[in-house]
């Protein structure tokens, strides 16, 4: 049996052996995986003992660039970083890799964030910065910045101040300090003024999931990327390295998956219901709450209550009034807990809706077929089927490929067994 583990000095909270064990048990590997705390003055006797029963191990802080001299060689990227955090034990010497620059780059792909030519700013200038610098110069960003708050390096290379945020503009804003982190859950390390300069938010502060810095991209419109994936799929590439394999794509989102459901389990979280008007989230819905002692919401429902107007006033305003409702709405519901909400058909067109779901709980999208809704549905209370039902199959044929892109879980709808749908979304968030 080969055996792993990750080292650090404090790992009360360390989600690595379940991740790893996700990994053995989906490719049927007789390994094990486990942890090694260690004392800062221990590290020596370790790595020449402990340490040298493992085939690998994984490095958190504060060892990663610590156990560099420990080591008889590293690879490219870790010399570039100066850090460490994946090590292969080769008939007993400690070779060093470094994956979260993967890891990284996983997160951004699987949530649609392009690098490059385009403009980032990373918070912080510390080893997780380095990491995410690297990645973002080896996949051709258009300018990275530094953001310090060490006035001796401003204007050093790509370092600046966080005075010279101020009216600073660009794609992404990148969070790789500890403000916002598990306990001090209420830190942000900007304010607004500076988010609403860019279109997306990325955090890889992963617990809590929605963080402070998170919460106020998603208020101000903006998509927000949690750290959660960062953690897995860096993961996922130091078992690449210790068993020189590739690691199957659909592992890493279905173990991340796994572990958000986990944490809204222990921590509260919503069930967002998503899918075309009239696919039934409504009807599933309040029987999925009343199973579960939940409270359900209608999305729409609870747009009428805060705008003070009708769905049908507010699509004369025009469809763009109505969808920063449907925001405005989704973000106040993103910040409760155990709801089961039924969204519009249309509310995951916009990536702010998308990111203030997926940051507060699961995404279920009800599968119904079109033809079986089209033949049932009511025209007179839809705005956008005022032409008539067939419009339905028009607008489905549009976002088809946006609902399946956007959801967690899938659940089809039973025509004729309602609660065996319903039995089917219980049984994922259980």
């Amino acid at each position: 049996m080969k055996k792993y583990c990750v080292i650090g000095e404090k790992l009360t909270h360390t989600m690595s052996p379940q991740i790893h064990k996700a990994y053995f048990d989906y490719y049927k590997k007789d390994c094990a995986f486990g942890i090694e705390q260690i004392a800062m003055q221990d590290m020596l006797d370790d790595c020449s003992g402990t340490l040298s029963q493992y085939d690998g191990f994984n490095v958190t802080v504060p060892y990663k660039e610590k156990i560099i001299k420990y080591l008889a060689g590293m690879s490219q990227e870790a010399k570039n970083i100066g850090a460490v955090n994946t090590v292969v034990n080769s008939a007993g010497k400690l070779y060093g890799y470094n994956t979260d620059p993967y890891g990284f780059e996983g997160m951004l792909k699987a949530n649609n964030v392009d690098i490059k030519g385009k403009t980032f700013v990373i918070l912080g200038s510390g080893g997780a910065c380095k990491s995410v610098r690297y990645i973002l110069k080896q996949r051709g960003a258009k300018c990275v910045k530094i953001a310090t708050r060490d006035e001796s390096k401003k204007g050093v290379g790509d370092f600046i101040t966080y005075d010279d945020l101020q009216g600073f503009r660009g794609d992404t804003i990148v969070n790789t300090t500890p403000v916002g982190m598990f306990p001090n859950v209420d830190g942000c390390p900007v304010p607004d003024e500076i988010i609403k300069n860019f279109d997306t938010a990325v955090d890889i502060v992963y617990n809590p999931v929605y963080t402070k810095f998170l919460q106020s991209a998603v208020r101000l419109g903006k998509k927000a990327v949690g750290g959660l994936y960062m953690l897995v799929a860096q993961a996922m590439k130091s078992q690449e390295i210790w068993n020189n394999s590739l690691t199957d794509e659909t592992l890493t989102k279905n173990i991340y998956n796994s572990l958000m459901k986990d944490y809204f389990s222990a921590n509260g979280g919503n069930i967002y219901l998503t899918g075309i008007m009239s696919c039934g989230k409504t009807v599933k819905g309040k029987r999925v709450a009343k199973a579960l002692g939940w409270q359900f919401v209608d999305a729409d429902d609870y747009i009428v209550q805060i705008s003070g107007k009708s769905i049908s006033q507010l699509f004369d305003e025009g469809e763009s009034v109505f969808r920063d409702w449907e925001s405005k709405a989704i973000e106040e519901l993103s910040h409760k807990k155990n709801l089961v909400v039924a969204t519009g058909g249309g509310a995951i067109l916009r990536d702010v809706n998308v990111s203030a779901m997926r940051l507060s709980g699961v995404i279920i999208l009800i599968e119904r077929k079109i033809e079986d809704i089209i033949a049932g549905v009511r025209t007179d209370t839809r705005p956008l089927l005022k032409d008539g039902a067939q419009k339905l199959r028009q607008i489905y044929e549009q976002r088809k490929d946006r609902y399946y892109s956007t959801c967690d879980y899938i659940v089809k709808s039973h025509e004729y067994d309602m609660y065996k749908t319903v039995k089917d979304i219980i049984k994922i968030v259980k």
